[in-house]
C-alpha cells in the first residue's frame, strides 16, 4: 500500500523537524554562572613564573621569578542577586627570584627570612601576606569589584620602596590584579560552542600611561577532565598602551601573544583549573633633555590555578 502525504501533513512534518532541531539547540546551550553559598570555602594553589629580559642598557639583564601561593576564598555573605562578599586569605607563599645580582628564595613556612638586602626588604612583605584577608565582591557573572588590600600589607609595601613597587605583584595594584586574574567574566546570554565574548580592564601606570587589556573568550563546549564534565573556555588577550602625553617615557608594544584555558565546573559554580600564558615585548623610548635612549623589555609569563581539597593544602606554621 502506498501512502501519499497531503500538503497539511507535509507542513506538519516540516514543523516537527524544526521543533526537534530547536530543542536540540536549546539542550546544547549552557548558562555558566558562579554560585556561592554563605560559609563555604574554595582552596586553590596558584603557580606563577615570569621571565624578564631587558636590552638597550650597558648590560643585558635577565631575571626569573617563580612563586607558589596557597590561598583560600571564603564566602562571607551572598545577597539576593547572588553577589558574594568574599575574603581571600593566603596560607603559604614560596618565592624564588634569580637575577644578575644573585638569587632570593623565600618560604613563609621557614622560621627565618633569607639573609641579605633582598631578604630584609621582601621577607617582611611576603610574610605580611600570610593569614591576612583581602576582601572583594563577585557577581554570578564573575565581575570582581570592591577589592580591598589590608592596611597591614599596604604599609609593608611602602616600606619596600622602589623594590616592592617594581616587582610586579609586590605592589597594591599587583595584589588587586592577582585577585582579578583568578576570576572569569561570563556573558549574559546562554553559550553554544564557538560563542565569543570579551571584557576589558585598565591599569594606570603613574608617569607612564594607561595599560588596557581586552580579553576575548570562546566557549569550546563540555570536556571530561578529572572525572568531571567541565565547561572549557579559551582566552586570548590584547594589550594596548595609552601613553601619558606629559611623560618623558614612550612605550611601544612590538610583539604580543597570549593564550589561556579555563575549566569551569558549572554544576558547582566555580573554576576547577585555569592555565594562562603571555609573551609580550615592549620598547621604552626614554628622553632626558636632548638625549633619547631605547630600552627593550620582554616578559614571558605563565599562571596556573588549580582547585585542591582542603586536606591537600599545606598549613602555615
Amino acid at each position: 500500500m502506498r501512502i501519499t502525504l497531503r500538503p497539511a501533513s507535509r507542513w506538519f512534518g516540516l514543523i516537527l523537524l524544526l521543533e526537534l532541531g530547536l530543542h536540540a539547540s536549546i539542550a546544547s546551550a549552557v548558562t555558566p554562572r558562579w554560585k556561592f553559598q554563605k560559609g563555604e570555602s574554595l582552596q586553590y594553589v596558584l603557580d606563577q613564573k615570569t621571565v624578564t629580559e631587558v636590552s638597550g642598557i650597558p648590560q643585558e639583564v635577565k631575571s626569573t621569578m617563580s612563586q607558589t601561593i596557597d590561598l583560600r576564598w571564603m564566602v562571607r555573605d551572598v545577597d539576593a542577586e547572588g553577589k558574594a562578599s568574599l575574603a581571600q586569605s593566603i596560607s603559604r607563599v614560596r618565592t624564588r627570584i634569580e637575577s644578575p645580582v644573585g638569587a632570593f628564595e623565600f618560604d613563609s613556612n621557614a622560621e627565618k627570612d633569607p639573609a641579605g638586602p633582598a631578604g630584609a626588604v621582601l621577607g617582611p612583605l611576603l610574610r605580611s601576606l600570610v593569614g591576612t584577608e583581602f576582601l572583594f565582591k563577585m557577581s554570578p557573572r564573575g565581575e570582581i569589584s570592591d577589592i580591598k588590600v589590608p592596611e597591614k600589607v599596604v604599609e609593608a609595601i611602602k616600606k619596600t620602596g622602589p623594590l616592592g613597587g617594581g616587582a610586579g605583584m609586590f605592589s597594591e595594584d599587583g595584589m588587586k590584579n592577582m585577585i582579578s586574574e583568578m576570576g572569569l567574566t561570563l556573558p549574559n546570554e546562554d553559550l553554544n560552542k564557538g560563542k565569543e565574548w570579551s571584557s576589558e580592564s585598565k591599569t594606570s601606570m603613574p608617569q607612564v600611561g594607561v595599560l588596557s587589556r581586552t580579553k576575548t573568550y570562546q566557549y569550546q563546549g563540555a570536556e571530561a577532565k578529572d572525572a568531571k564534565s567541565l565547561e572549557r573556555i579559551d582566552q586570548t588577550t590584547k594589550v594596548v598602551m595609552q601613553p601619558d602625553p606629559k611623560s618623558n617615557v614612550d612605550i611601544k608594544i612590538n610583539e604580543q601573544k597570549s593564550e589561556g584555558r579555563f575549566y569551569f565546573d558549572n554544576a558547582r559554580g566555580y573554576i576547577n583549573e585555569s592555565n594562562l600564558s603571555e609573551n609580550i615585548k615592549m620598547t621604552f623610548k626614554i628622553k632626558i633633555g636632548d638625549v633619547e635612549q631605547d630600552v627593550t623589555q620582554g616578559n614571558e609569563s605563565t599562571t596556573v590555578l588549580k582547585l585542591v581539597k582542603a586536606s591537600d593544602a599545606e598549613p602555615s606554621k
